[in-house]
């Protein structure tokens, strides 16, 4: 499937910006973003419950963007389910199929099928408010896929569930992908939910792609501010490219002066360093460091495996540390004193602003 120069506005507003993308067949794609930032309206124009304002939609190399949703060879699962409540599950599972005029025999067959494959064996006879969250989502994936469609479309389907069944789905969900090898476009705002499901990861903002990748490219070297700030958790870091020599650069943070790898940048400009709060390292010293931000300790939050510390830094910065609960370098700290904070400059990424990124504000800059 592929997605060329698409846009799509609502009286006057542009909810999605010329956007285009291939999408492979058999892959899990993700559109992860927060609200309103136009992931939802294009999985519609996917679907063609919305028309595009212009641009293409290809599947299988043919025009779909002016074809009817029931002409489509994709299926949708949404996040209120959507299911009928005076059918039973066979009726609900079998209803597109019926209204294709396939035999009963086959029709039979083939909800069988799709029943032992989401694991809801048995529960045929039942009414939607006769079973759980999880199994009445089941039950909208199995209604989806004994159409076979090509491409199944799923806008936050697990919205509604609580979050240790999420998980659990999340992981299900994956594993009946790989077995079909159908293509999934799955629609979330979770960054966890897109980081433990997909193949890939289309990070939307404001109407546009910030960035498409793997998740742990996605992860560990995000291509702008936005993505830096709403993938995982992050500290930005916003300086002043004091050199450009070869592969490496320095940007001044204060009084500081850090080496970073050098993604285009010229000296003069602002840039953000990016670092995973996993990725820093404190001590009681700078001695033997290439670079150190002195701060002070403020508070420390225990969140199960891991041990978030907090330090400020410079000019009240707040710099967050994560480290494996047991092997806190805080406790090899005198609180009240200064302690020094540093990273390998391969674990960091450079990023920059975009337009679209008008009204975020990730950082404070660095005072020396």
């Amino acid at each position: 499937m592929q997605l060329i120069n698409l846009v799509k506005e609502f009286a006057g507003h542009t909810a999605v910006n010329d956007i285009s993308m291939d999408i492979k067949q058999g892959e899990f794609l993700t559109l992860l973003g927060p609200s309103g930032c136009g992931k939802t309206t294009t999985l519609r124009m996917i679907a063609g419950f919305e028309q595009p304002t212009s641009g293409i939609i290809l599947l299988d190399g043919q025009h779909v963007e002016h074809t009817p949703p029931y002409a489509r060879n994709v299926n949708t699962v949404f996040q209120s389910y959507a299911l009928f409540p005076h059918m039973n599950i066979f009726d609900n599972i079998a209803f597109g199929l019926t209204m294709k005029k396939l035999p009963k025999d086959r029709i039979k067959e083939k909800v069988a099928e799709v029943l032992a494959l989401v694991q809801l064996e048995g529960f045929a006879s039942r009414r939607p408010e006769q079973l759980s969250g999880g199994q009445r989502q089941r039950v909208a994936i199995a209604r989806a896929l004994v159409n076979s469609p090509k491409v199944l479309l799923l806008d936050e389907p697990m919205g509604a569930l609580d979050l240790q069944l999420r998980k659990q789905m999340q992981i299900e969900l994956k594993r009946l992908q790989k077995k079909l090898g159908i293509t999934f476009i799955y629609v979330t705002h979770d960054q966890e939910e897109a980081l433990t499901m997909s193949d890939r990861i289309a990070v939307m903002n404001a109407g546009v792609i910030e960035q498409i990748g793997k998740p742990d490219e996605i992860y560990e070297h995000p291509a702008s501010r936005f993505v830096a700030g709403f993938i995982g958790e992050t500290n930005l870091f916003e300086g002043t490219v004091a050199s450009v020599d070869g592969k490496y650069a320095v940007i001044s943070l204060g009084s500081s002066r850090v080496p970073v790898l050098n993604r285009n940048l010229s000296v003069g400009e602002i840039a953000y360093i990016a670092v995973r709060p996993e990725r820093l390292e404190v001590s009681n010293s700078s001695s033997g460091k290439a670079f150190a931000l002195q701060g002070t300790y403020k508070e420390q939050i225990y969140v199960g495996a891991q041990m978030k510390t907090i330090y400020n830094v410079g000019n009240q910065m707040e710099v967050v540390v994560n480290e494996p609960v047991g092997g806190s370098s805080y406790e090899k700290l005198q609180r009240d004193k200064a302690i020094f904070i540093s990273w390998n400059p391969d674990c960091a990424t450079v990023v920059k602003d975009r337009q679209s990124e008008e009204k975020i504000v990730f950082s404070k800059q660095l005072a020396g």
